[in-house]
């Protein structure tokens, strides 16, 4: 029978504490240890903690299976542990299953700290097209060799409030399709009474990734552009392109004055999560897939988080980013091998014990079905999901670029700069990817 989410996370690290002691204390052979790299602080509540008692869970299925193996878990930050795993291997220090970002992929090529996966897994063809079809996937795939196998599918919306449509004479069931629309909408909708600051529209712009990923992209793709160039391995941000999606997010802080400047503050959670489940905002743009629990546990939506057939929006929907391509940033966490674990096939085993669809049904992180198969299911053709799988279906990766990081960090500072300091959106791009491809370029 399959279990709820426990009250506390507790008693799961607990469990998973005593295995990691049964490793230190030597009373298994160490062939039978598995070291398992997460990205889930349960110490910081809300999503870190259901992701982190999913992991217990986990272990304490596949251990209870497998009495003959014991699971070290190791937690690292979320936006550290590909540059660990890369560290860890140059210095020696192995790992065995670890959770890795499609955006690295290309720079895990590059160090070969990650095992191909296809011989350890031997998979059908029916199997791997149950995967293959994830952005996720294909990042990590390259001259017939897989990194890392996608553990959910993490895609962008705009979630609004229905209800506030309804006040600002709104259809919440005709939700804004081009970029003109949500303007409107957002005019309509942010309102400054006396005890009451509703904001019509939020996008985040602070300095994680998530700027070039779920604002500036989008847009930029919507007016024909594109981040870098594969023929020529050069940043192109800049183009005329570049220059009107930033002047678009520009615009709706200073001329619509529909988005909050904080937004291009603080992290992706405290600008966008926070803020709209606090009622402060009646549109959030870049909604991610890892957050309908939220708006489950709000009472905002019913019996859509796990889903069933007969779930609905109640108070939040969603609807797909209205840009041209209605594209935003589809990729997901993969689960990979270290290149210097001493147990690949174990790790191998249990790896393949996580992506199954029983496995992943109740997994918080995983936003959205990796498997194609899933989607099949009664309880993903509500409305609801059906506008998450368009989006999904939409959805695009970063560029394959080793120095993805690089970039991003580029765009998110010149960013930074237009929307704090008013800078020119021109000058302030260009020089940022001047910068970039005078480091670079043709890598």
């Amino acid at each position: 029978m399959k279990r709820g989410l426990r009250g506390t996370a507790w008693s799961g690290r607990i469990a998973a504490v005593v295995l990691v002691l049964s490793f230190v204390v030597g009373c298994e052979p160490a062939d039978n240890v598995i070291k398992l790299a997460h990205i889930y602080d349960p110490l910081a509540g809300g999503a870190n903690e259901a992701n982190a008692a999913w992991i217990d869970r986990a272990v304490e299925r596949y251990c209870e299976m497998h009495p003959e193996v014991r699971i070290s878990l190791e937690q690292l930050k979320w936006d550290q542990i590909d540059a660990k795993l890369m560290t860890d291997y140059r210095a020696g220090a192995a790992h065995d299953i670890a959770w890795t970002s499609p955006q690295w992929m290309a720079k895990h090529f590059v160090t070969g700290d990650l095992l191909d996966l296809m011989p350890l897994l031997n998979w059908s063809a029916e199997e791997i097209g149950d995967f293959s079809w994830n952005p996720a996937w294909k990042a990590s795939e390259r001259d017939g060799k897989v990194l890392g196998v996608p553990n959910g599918v993490h895609t962008r919306v705009v979630c609004f409030r229905r209800d506030y449509f309804e006040e600002a004479g709104l259809d919440p069931d005709s939700p804004p399709r081009t970029l003109d629309e949500v303007v409107d909408a957002a005019i309509k909708l942010t309102r400054r009474e006396e005890g009451r600051e509703v904001w019509g529209l939020a996008v985040y712009c602070g300095r994680e990734r998530g700027t070039i990923e779920l604002a500036f992209a989008p847009l930029l793709w919507h007016f024909g552009g594109k981040l870098w160039d594969e023929a020529t391995g050069r940043a192109t941000f800049a183009s005329d392109a570049g220059i009107k999606a930033a002047r678009f997010l520009h615009d709706l802080i200073y001329k619509h004055k529909v988005c909050p400047r904080w937004c291009a503050t603080g992290t992706y959670d405290d600008m966008i999560l926070e803020p709209f489940l606090n009622g402060r905002l009646a549109m959030a743009w870049g909604w991610g897939s890892y957050w309908i629990e939220p708006l489950e546990q709000k009472g905002w939506i019913e019996g859509l988080f796990p889903p069933t057939p007969d779930g609905r929006a109640v108070v939040a929907d969603v609807f797909v980013t209205p840009t041209a391509p209605q594209a935003q940033f589809t990729n997901a966490w993969t689960v990979s091998i270290h290149a210097l674990s001493k147990n690949p096939q174990a790790a191998a085993a249990l790896l393949d014990f996580l992506v199954q669809p029983e496995q992943l049904a109740d997994f918080p992180d995983a936003g959205l079905p990796a498997r194609k198969s899933m989607w099949a299911r009664p309880e993903y053709q509500t409305p609801f999901y059906r506008s998450w799988r368009l989006a999904a279906e939409k959805g695009r990766s970063m560029p394959s670029t080793p120095h993805y990081n690089e970039l991003a960090d580029g765009v998110g500072a010149a960013l930074q700069e237009i929307l704090l300091q008013d800078t020119d959106v021109t000058a302030t791009l260009k020089r940022a990817e001047d910068e970039y491809n005078a480091r670079f370029a043709g890598v």
